[in-house]
């Protein structure tokens, strides 16, 4: 399983969590990730600061 470090909320006070989690999916603005099948956090797209370092599958 992969450990995701996730950055995310407002730039003034982000917060920062690392994520294990073996999928990320992206639906309608949300980004969910997933350990097994169960969602371990759920974020709006436009509040991930680093977006650009995770893998995401549609």
């Amino acid at each position: 399983m992969t450990v995701y470090r996730v950055v995310y909320g407002p730039a003034e006070q982000p917060v920062t969590e690392e994520i294990e989690a073996d999928q990320i999916v992206e639906e309608g603005g949300i980004v969910t990730f997933f350990k097994g099948d169960d969602a371990v956090l759920r974020v709006q797209k436009a509040h991930i600061h680093n977006l650009p370092d995770l893998p995401i599958q549609s």
